[in-house]
Order: C-alpha cells, then sequence, then structure tokens
C-alpha cells in the first residue's frame, strides 16, 4: 500500500520543499485524505443501502465532494512533477478509483439537472465560500511576500507559511470549479448569453493559470527569493515571475469578485469588459516589476 510504503518522515517545519516532497496537503499526507473519503463513502452507502433511503440530495452532495476530491488528486499529480518531488502511480491509481466511485454515485442520481436547480442555493453557498478562501488568500499570501521581503530575502519558515496559505487558496479555487460547474448546468444557454460570466470565466481561467505558475515553478523555489545585494544577480527570472504572478492574481481575483457581484456590469460587452480588464492586466505586471526594481535600487543604496 501506498501509505504504508511512505517514508514516515515528520513534516519539517522550517523545510517547505519538505511539504512537497511528501506530498502533504495542509500538513497532512494525500493518502490520508483520499483514504478517508473513500472510507466515508463506503460508510454512507452501507447506511443507506441498510435503511434501504433514497435521498437524491446526498447522492448530488456526495458527487460533487468527490469531484472536488478529483481535482485535488490533479492537483498532487501535477505538483508530482516539479523538481522537489517525484511522480506516483498510486496517485493515478487512486484518480482512477475515485473516478469509478464518482461515477457510480453518478448513477444513482435521477434528475440531475433539476438536483442542480433545487439546491442552486446551496450550490451558491459553496460558491461564495470558494471565493472567499481564493480572494482572502491571495490578499493575505501577496501582502506577506512583501512584508517578508522587508529583509530582502523570504526565510524557509516564511517559505512554509506561504506555501500552506497557497494550498488554501487551491481549496477556494476546487470549490469555485465545482460549484460552478453545477451552477452553470441549471441554465446553460443563460450563463453562454451572458457577457458578464463569460468574462467572469476568462477571468478564472487566467487565475488558474496563474495558479499553476504559483504552485509549479514558485513555490518549490520560495526560498530561493532573495533582493540581497550579493544575490541580485541570481535567479532573477524567478524574482520577476514572482513579482508578476503576485500582480496577476491580486487583480484577477478581485476582477472574478466584482465581475460576479456587480450586476450593472450586465449592460456592458464581452469586449467591452475584456479591454479594461488586459490594460489593468498589463498595468499590474508593470508596476510589480517597478516594485522589485524600487526593492533592489534600496538594497544598493543601503550598502
Amino acid at each position: 500500500m501506498a501509505y504504508k510504503k511512505r517514508d514516515r518522515v515528520e513534516v519539517k517545519e522550517d523545510d517547505p520543499r519538505d511539504h512537497i516532497r511528501g506530498m502533504y496537503f495542509l500538513k497532512i499526507p494525500y493518502e490520508k485524505i483520499i483514504i478517508g473519503f473513500f472510507a466515508f463513502t463506503a460508510l454512507v452507502y452501507t447506511v443507506k443501502l441498510f435503511v434501504q433511503a433514497f435521498i437524491n440530495h446526498l447522492d448530488l452532495a456526495m458527487f460533487m465532494v468527490s469531484m472536488a476530491i478529483v481535482l485535488l488528486l490533479v492537483y498532487k499529480i501535477l505538483m508530482s512533477f516539479t523538481a522537489v518531488a517525484e511522480f506516483q502511480w498510486s496517485s493515478v491509481g487512486m484518480l482512477v478509483l475515485n473516478g469509478v466511485i464518482s461515477f457510480f454515485i453518478y448513477q444513482q442520481m435521477t434528475g440531475v439537472i433539476e438536483l442542480f436547480q433545487e439546491a442552486r442555493e446551496y450550490t451558491l453557498t459553496v460558491h461564495l465560500l470558494g471565493m472567499v478562501l481564493g480572494l482572502g488568500g491571495t490578499t493575505v499570501i501577496d501582502i506577506m511576500i512583501f512584508h517578508f521581503l522587508r529583509n530582502f530575502k523570504i526565510n524557509n519558515q516564511e517559505a512554509v507559511i506561504m506555501h500552506l496559505i497557497s494550498q488554501i487558496i487551491i481549496i477556494g479555487l476546487i470549490l469555485l470549479i465545482v460549484s460552478g460547474v453545477a451552477l452553470f448546468l441549471t441554465d446553460i444557454e443563460g450563463y453562454l448569453s451572458n457577457d458578464r460570466f463569460m468574462m467572469k470565466m476568462t477571468v478564472m481561467v487566467v487565475v488558474i493559470l496563474n495558479g499553476g505558475v504559483l504552485n509549479l515553478y514558485i513555490t518549490p523555489a520560495l526560498e530561493e527569493i532573495s533582493l540581497l545585494k550579493k544575490d541580485l544577480q541570481k535567479n532573477n527570472t524567478l524574482k520577476k515571475t514572482s513579482f508578476a504572478v503576485g500582480a496577476i492574481s491580486m487583480l484577477s481575483w478581485y476582477s472574478a469578485f466584482f465581475f460576479a457581484m456587480i450586476k450593472d456590469l450586465s449592460y456592458f460587452s464581452y469586449v467591452a469588459l475584456l479591454i479594461p480588464y488586459l490594460l489593468f492586466l498589463g498595468l499590474a505586471i508593470g508596476i510589480s516589476q517597478f516594485a522589485k526594481k524600487q526593492m533592489e535600487k534600496k538594497v544598493l543604496n543601503q550598502s
């Protein structure tokens, strides 16, 4: 069993690479999370079988949780391709098994679209929770990176904190995707004809791609980000990308929030919404690079 074969090494509090190498999510081994879900699913449907209950909303809730687990496993597999982790076939096995379980749960559901429509209020609540976690985590991590760089260097313990916060953002993103798809299925034609919604989806694609760069490229190398004089010429691409990713993340999460919440934006066409977003995106990236240059100048002036 993959879990039994895991090297039983405690997660070092000051080693972000150990968090990634050991395949932990919020300091919990992935296998424990997945096995816990499998056990919970077995318990729920065993009880349901014995009491011969027909609870359609229960199937819907379990199906959405299973989809969230699928996304979590996809994230784990992607993380295994980073420089500090190794690919594990057991992750693929668990993904396939979870896919089978998800299909089984789906087969138990009747009137899927109607179910999503009936549960729309609860789905919106999950969607809002995902936005809160993603937006809040992004705000905190962007503030922290500038706070931690007050000494011009991110140390290992600070890198661990930022890695954990980035995983909270991942949770928010997973909740947004799962609940977003569920909401979309309640009125496909209506959403496709809504320019405000399509603009929000465009921004969320940027958020997902930007999050991929953050977690797969930047997070494993956070402790290498240094603006000290002796390190100014080192890892310059990493530092430029880190500042740009932070700016893109902040702007995009807030843009997605405003596109979702401000109904008056529905009066504008997709292009009319896209152009300002792209302009602000370019401006945010430019400001992030200017901020990096200013911090480097401050280092040189102190010497």
